[in-house]
């Protein structure tokens, strides 16, 4: 009876297009109420309890950071270190854009925020080149996503948050399989951009303009060693890392390249708030939602009902990434890792996945959702810059989804490319 409250008004509500937040929040009440299980006391408890958590304040702190940056000029310089280094290749400026997004991503921790950073510039400049709009927006959707995968990444904190895993190991297990499926996507870029006749300027790279734009670049390329070296070397944990971002992206958007002005300060604090409150309220009632299902024993439930289907691994393992797939369709990535994750989690422990490995897995399937319709929040970034369709831009970002989609199930059966760094450096 419980779960039946708690499934069908949440889905009830989700129909009638009430914000995920407040849909949780709902269902949570319903239920309790309905059924006397625990005092409605508990979710202004719940709620605040969860949100009430040191490691989780690193959240608000780098989206705040990735404020700064952009606001900063920090994409662009990135962009032109990028250029300088692979332009002249064939498909040149698709080049540019992913290793440009590679770049960003070790700087802002989230998915869409890079799509509107690197796309907001290479998206016009590749259409003025005569690349196809669809391809050109395709190529920074997808790219964009890496957001996510390589740290510091905001969806992996909420993950070891939510889940009681070490942040410090989630970030370390992000960099190969992000820099795995940037080359994958920069291979399958070029492909296309040598069947459609994008060629680049074919001359050698000039060395002495990538020095330049380096010298222009370094303490923007210098941030992922502070943030993250201080993370992997013990000098700080990702809360503090947060928080040096946030000081170091400050001091250049200020005092280096004076970009940002006093009168940007309303918009930045705003735009930071805004975010980040959307997220910290999500978590909230989100908390609540999940203390029900454990109460209603849901992952044990599951869990079993699986063992019953079959004791392969791999089978299980299929089922589960094609569900990540399929609930990355419909449902905002952060919502889906804090509600999905405690349920799943357990599951995937009792078949030998290490939670490490799975917190990956599960963000290259948000990372899948952000290219896949009804949701696709990295489409419809693209589809603001480029003027063109929802449709037009899914319908040229297939290909690219579908290669994320192998690079998914490749990583998912190889543990060791998620877990050897974190492994050898321990």
């Amino acid at each position: 009876m419980a779960i039946l409250m708690l499934f069908g008004s949440f889905i009830l509500l989700m129909l009638i297009n009430v914000p995920i937040a407040f849909a949780l929040g709902i269902s949570s009440i319903l239920t309790l109420w309905a059924t006397q299980k625990m005092p409605l006391v508990i979710i202004a408890q719940g709620m605040f309890s969860t949100i009430d958590t040191y490691a989780l304040l690193a959240v608000p702190l780098f989206i705040f950071a990735g404020v700064l940056m952009e606001f900063g000029g920090m994409s662009r310089r990135l962009i032109n270190v990028a250029k300088s280094l692979v332009g002249h290749y064939t498909g040149g400026l698709a080049a540019v854009s992913i290793l440009a997004c590679t770049f960003f991503a070790a700087l802002s921790g989230s998915g869409p925020a890079t799509v509107a950073a690197i796309g907001g510039i290479m998206i016009p400049a590749m259409v003025k080149e005569k690349y196809d709009a669809g391809y050109s927006s395709a190529v920074v959707a997808s790219a964009g996503t890496l957001g996510i995968i390589i740290p510091p990444s905001i969806p992996l904190v909420i993950y070891g948050v939510i889940t009681s895993t070490s942040i410090e190991s989630l970030f370390m297990a992000g960099v190969i399989p992000g820099l795995l499926l940037a080359i994958v996507l920069w291979g399958l870029s070029y492909v296309m951009a040598k069947k459609r006749g994008y060629t680049g300027s074919n001359q050698k790279i000039d060395w002495k303009e990538v020095r330049q734009f380096l010298s222009e670049a370094k303490l923007t390329l210098f941030m992922p060693v502070v943030v993250l070296g201080g993370i992997y070397g013990g000098i700080f944990t990702p809360t503090e890392a947060a928080g040096v971002a946030v000081a170091y992206s400050a001091l250049l958007g200020f005092f280096v390249y004076k970009e940002i002005k006093m009168k940007d300060l309303l918009e930045l604090f705003k735009r930071a708030t805004l975010i980040s409150g959307t997220i910290l309220i999500i978590i909230g009632t989100a908390s609540t939602y999940g203390r029900i299902l454990v109460l209603e024993k849901v992952p044990v439930t599951i869990a079993e009902f699986l063992t019953t289907l079959t004791d392969q691994r791999w089978i299980i393992l299929t089922l589960i990434l094609l569900f990540l797939v399929f609930v990355g369709m419909f449902m905002e990535t952060l919502s889906a890792i804090i509600l999905l994750a405690p349920i799943l989690l357990p599951v995937a422990t009792h078949f030998g996945i290490d939670p490490v490995h799975f917190g990956i897995i599960m963000i290259l399937a948000s990372e899948i959702g952000f290219l896949t319709p009804p949701v696709g929040d990295s489409l419809n970034v693209a589809c603001a810059i480029s003027g063109l369709s929802f449709e037009e831009v899914t319908v040229a970002t297939l290909p690219f989804t579908i290669a994320m989609i192998g690079m998914l199930f490749i990583i998912a059966f190889f543990p060791t490319l998620s877990l050897i760094v974190p492994n050898l450096l321990k």
